[in-house]
């Protein structure tokens, strides 16, 4: 049995075209987090450049305080609370001043910069495969790196550069840490905790009993508490505060509410039955599940994690129960017909167990724990440090894959800077770092995505030397009026970049680069120019790269990634269903890579019409349909078999082509193919 027969041919659909869009629009700041980021850099940076220009007498080296400064507060800007945000910026800036360190080391040699920057551009970006933190910190330390490799020194100048960015780390903890945190993940947290309590007092009014007026309340009051963290969700500005794995999680938590109040609304079972099993199981089940709700709402604050094994021990003494039920009614001489009734009251109480189960996992995952009950899955992970690095080890070894979208993105990085060092060098171009930071800026994940950012890059910038060099004219030398404006310079690049868009954003920090430079060395408008000079050519290594490595970009990543796993879950449910029809055990479908490219599409900075809620949706949905595979399984090994009923049986073949045949169709939506009728 395939649903591979009901397709007859395929054909390759290019993906429609997406055309620039330049609109003026108002700032889109959610909980102000662009202007708590841009007022903290705009109090913070100016000072530090200060200390180190008038008090620490450092020179042109005062570049590793401010970019140090701006890495750290502007482009990571970990999230968190305050002990892991406090954490996360020390941690990045002992690696950071590492990577100084050896930027500086083989920056007078290009064949060894060339070659130090494709090994650490293609480490730093291949580590955000684990996620949350790495993916915060990956631009602000490659930016570290190329300050120091782009600006050639010897290696006596070192213990300075180290000394100003280690410096610059420590105001950026202090100010990063105490300066107006804004703690994103607990606000979203607290929104879910609240929808897991209303929908725990939904489905304890189910089986409570009671009148249908009450059951409509809490309906009603569920519904609005799942749809208000959603909207949470989706309004929340994404900033890595923690592992990939939470925010994944945090996503299908919202998910497993909403399909619970779903399920709930319209139950599988809606008539009443002739009789009805009277077991002490089905209490247990529901009061377990109940308990396991509120739980995932503490564990969500702080609280302790919710017993997700009397959950599944429960719905295993319910299924028991049900089994010496049926078979006692039979003994007494009722009809198969209602006994099979019986069976199906609980239906919806056991779905809404296992959904309980699955978004209980999630919550302990969100807050950080490892939960001890994986619904259809009994791994069992190994602890202390082996079991750490057997993790680390087995996901790197996961993501060694050709269609990993995070090999092909760090190589892409990896080539284009390594290029941008050696023409930098080669052309002697007079601020070469500019070369290799405008070909970081502008290389998106896509070769798209890289040219409609080449054309804001190259529009920003222009207007940005314009303004910049009109104001460097009336300045002059006067370093009390570039003084005064350097602290709006660094507010105006700092915000621009996330509230309004890349390309004011590329205008405000080419103006803010005119007057920091002018600061540091006074040479008027001509620096606008070579700025312009350098980014055409950073941009052109950014077009060609992104062009020739793996242009497709991480939403069509991720939606061919989908595209493979529904294809596996549809040969999983091929295959289960014919166990149950007493056919050979199947295989098993891995999530993984499909869960890497829904990650890496969360972290993507360029716009795109999917947002990160609905790619949740299609990644959860597909463990669902593992989850049936998987209960499908367990059915047969439970000895259910389809046949002593042929004829019920080819009525559930007929069925499930129908539904196998459904699956492939999303496969090959997802995949931009269709099929053909011959």
């Amino acid at each position: 049995m395939s649903a591979k027969d009901t397709v007859v041919a395929t054909k390759e659909v290019p993906a429609p075209p997406r055309q620039p869009r330049f609109s003026l629009r108002a700032p889109r700041d959610p909980g102000f987090a662009a202007l708590r980021r841009a007022a903290r850099a705009a109090i913070v940076i100016p000072l530090a450049f200060a200390l180190g220009t008038f008090v620490l007498h450092l020179g042109q080296n005062v570049i590793f305080i401010v970019f140090g400064c701006f890495a750290l507060l502007v482009i990571t800007d970990f999230g968190g609370l305050r002990p892991a945000r406090a954490r996360a910026y020390l941690t990045a800036t002992a690696v950071g001043a590492l990577l100084v360190a050896l930027g500086t080391f083989v920056s007078l040699t290009v064949a060894a910069a060339a070659a130090v920057t494709l090994l650490v551009a293609l480490v730093m970006a291949f580590a955000r495969v684990f996620g949350g933190y790495f993916v915060a910190g990956q631009t602000g330390m490659l930016l570290a790196y190329i300050v120091a490799t782009a600006v050639p020194a010897s290696p006596s100048s070192i213990p300075l550069r180290v000394g100003a960015f280690v410096l610059a780390g420590v105001i950026s903890t202090l100010a990063g840490v105490f300066m107006w945190p804004r703690f994103e993940r607990v606000t979203l947290c607290k929104q879910a905790a609240k929808a897991c309590l209303r929908v725990a007092d939904l489905v304890d009014a189910v089986y409570a009993g009671g009148d249908a007026a009450e059951l409509q309340r809490r309906i009603d009051a569920a519904r609005a508490a799942e749809q208000a963290a959603r909207r949470e969700y989706v309004a929340t500005a994404k900033r890595p505060a923690g592992p990939a794995r939470r925010d994944r999680a945090l996503a299908q938590l919202l998910i497993e509410l909403q399909r619970i109040v779903d399920i709930v609304e319209h139950p599988f079972y809606q008539y009443r039955a002739s009789v009805v099993p009277r077991i002490a199981e089905r209490d247990r089940l529901a009061a377990s599940t109940v308990a396991a709700l509120r739980a995932s709402a503490d564990v969500l604050t702080g609280g302790t994690p919710p017993d997700l094994r009397a959950v599944e021990d429960a719905r295993l003494a319910h299924r028991a129960a049900l089994d010496r039920w049926a078979g006692e009614e039979l003994k007494a001489g009722r009809p198969a017909d209602q006994v099979l009734d019986g069976l199906d009251v609980d239906h919806t109480l056991r779905v809404i167990a296992y959904l309980t189960i699955a978004l209980g996992s999630n919550a302990i995952i969100t807050a950080g724990g490892r939960p001890e009950v994986n619904v259809g899955r009994s791994v069992s992970a190994s602890g202390g440090l082996g079991g750490v690095m057997l993790r680390v080890l087995g996901t790197i070894r996961a993501h060694l894959d050709p269609s990993s979208t995070v090999v092909q993105s760090s190589l892409r990085i990896a080539i284009g800077l390594a290029i941008a060092v050696v023409l930098a060098n080669r052309l002697g171009l007079q601020h070469g770092f500019w070369v290799v930071l405008g070909t970081l800026q502008v290389l998106r994940s896509n070769a798209l995505g890289t040219g409609r950012t080449t054309v804001q890059a190259i529009g920003g910038n222009l207007l940005g030397v314009v303004l910049g060099g009109l104001f460097a004219l009336v300045a002059g030398t006067n370093t009390v009026l570039l003084w005064s404006v350097l602290p709006f310079a660094i507010f105006l690049a700092a915000y621009a970049s996330t509230a309004i868009g890349f390309a004011a954003g590329q205008a405000a920090f080419s103006l803010l680069l005119i007057i920091m430079f002018n600061l540091i060395v006074p040479t008027g408008w001509q620096i606008g120019v070579v700025r312009i000079e350098d980014l055409l050519v950073g941009v052109a290594i950014s077009v060609v790269v992104g062009v020739l490595l793996w242009p497709r970009g991480v939403r069509r990543a991720l939606a061919h990634a989908m595209a493979r796993f529904y294809r596996a879950i549809s040969a999983y449910l091929d295959r289960s269903f014919d166990h149950i029809l007493g056919l050979k055990r199947p295989g098993d479908a891995d999530p993984l890579l499909a869960g890497e490219a829904f990650d890496d599409f969360v972290n993507e900075k360029a716009a795109s019409p999917l947002s990160p809620d609905r790619a949740g949706f299609l990644l959860s949905a597909g463990n669902h349909a593992i989850l049936a595979a998987d209960l499908l399984e367990w059915l047969a090994s439970m000895g259910y078999r389809a046949s002593t009923c042929v004829e019920g049986g080819r009525a559930v073949e007929t069925q499930v082509l129908i539904l196998l045949a459904g699956l492939v169709q999303l496969a090959d939506r997802l995949a931009l193919v269709y099929t053909v009728e011959s």
